[in-house]
């Protein structure tokens, strides 16, 4: 289990973003084509400076003066490779040679794999830091990805060698034959170290997993949960259940009033939403792991699940659905507001500071729920018993 110090002090290495393809079944420049407001070079280089990676070098050849001077532009240098027709293995060669004599190792990151997040990155160097080694593969459901992270050592090895057959791919491959303690699988939540733009369809597949990046989808948050954030079977039991009234509380808003909201982020963010707990300021603690983590639209509603600043112009969105969902279930069943806070008045009532609280946590809770049975007309013990009946199959 990670602890809460899981990216503190890592080690800096230097980063390859490959850049010098044809592009031929895109049809555009790849590295080029607009991203959130930037570009897929750009994505892929704000990465890494994310992480406190600022040696990075990207590896031209096609159409090489576009892409140096958006590389000049983001403030990073590149080398051309002439030989870049020959395939990735030459490019990645090239920029080994440009690498910093003092990089105690090198990410390497083909450009059209830019939506990889930091905190893939984030728990390979802490990876680096906790045991040497000379390969970091990140894993996510069984499966390596990218971007591999290389000891210094293998500079040498790869700058020095012919391409072999099957290329980098058949000396990383001898290596791990050879030496299998050198190489270390890192287990991350992050589907995207899979994901590759070459076509049309995939870029367009790429801008709606931009969109969506700062929420884990479900298999995402499994593999945080069971791999990064261990949570105890009770903890995940009113997570689950949380997520569960949630994600309901959101389709009947959604039925009713016809707004775009999403039940997937509710109900991730129900499950995630004590994964702090034990921990001080749990729901504090929980949105900074997952923000460290890449997924800062989840932190927010993370952060906000025990206390946060609402009024009822400001509407109901899936911070304010998971919120309230949290304060109508108690363990792994649903109660009504009154209910759940009645308990808590009576248990600390010898503490006005405690109770003074609590009190504003349930009146929050009141004008949530009168908001949510404005937006749909119904009462909120009816749609509990609806969610009730949905949570039992």
């Amino acid at each position: 289990m990670v602890t809460k110090q899981v990216f503190a002090m890592s080690p800096k290495p230097s980063a390859i973003i490959i850049a010098g393809g044809y592009s031929s079944r895109m049809g555009e420049l790849k590295a080029l084509l607009p991203m959130g407001g930037s570009t897929v070079l750009d994505q892929s280089i704000n990465l890494f400076r994310s992480c406190g990676v600022n040696d990075i070098v990207v590896v031209t050849g096609h159409r090489a003066e576009k892409v140096r001077a958006a590389a000049d532009k983001a403030g990073v240098r590149t080398v051309y490779n002439p030989d870049f027709a020959q395939g990735m293995y030459s490019s990645i060669r090239a920029g080994v040679h440009e690498l910093c004599e003092n990089s105690s190792g090198f990410f390497l990151l083909p450009v059209d794999i830019a939506l990889v997040r930091r905190g893939t990155v984030n728990l390979l160097l802490q990876a680096q830091a906790q045991a040497p080694a000379d390969i970091y593969y990140p894993v996510f459901e069984e499966r390596r990805g990218h971007p591999p992270l290389l000891s210094s050592r293998l500079r040498d090895l790869i700058g020095e060698s012919d391409e072999p057959e099957g290329g980098l791919r058949t000396i990383l491959a001898a290596l791990e034959a050879d030496h299998p303690e050198q190489i270390r699988e890192v287990q991350v939540a992050d589907a995207n170290i899979h994901f590759d733009m070459d076509t049309p369809d995939d870029y367009f597949e790429g801008c709606i997993r931009f969109a969506r990046k700062g929420v884990p989808t479900m298999a995402e948050a499994k593999a945080i949960i069971d791999h990064i954030y261990c949570m105890p079977e009770k903890g995940l039991a009113h997570g689950r259940m949380v997520g569960d009234v949630a994600g309901i509380l959101c389709q009947t808003v959604i039925r009713h009033s016809g707004r775009e909201l999403n039940p997937q982020t509710c109900r991730v963010c129900g499950l995630l939403h004590d994964i702090a707990k034990g921990h001080p300021h749990h729901e504090q603690t929980g949105a900074t792991w997952l923000r460290e983590l890449g997924f800062e639209e989840a932190a927010e509603i993370v952060g906000a699940h025990k206390d946060m600043d609402w009024s009822p112009e400001m509407g109901v969105g899936e911070r304010e659905l998971v919120h309230l969902a949290d304060k109508v279930v108690r363990g792994s069943r649903m109660v009504r507001v009154n209910e759940r806070f009645e308990e808590k008045l009576a248990l600390y009532k010898h503490d006005p500071e405690a109770v003074e609280a609590i009190l504003g946590r349930y009146r929050l809770a009141q004008n949530l729920a009168a908001a949510v049975e404005a937006e749909v007309g119904q009462p909120l013990e009816l749609i509990m018993e609806m969610a009730s009946a949905s949570c039992s199959h």
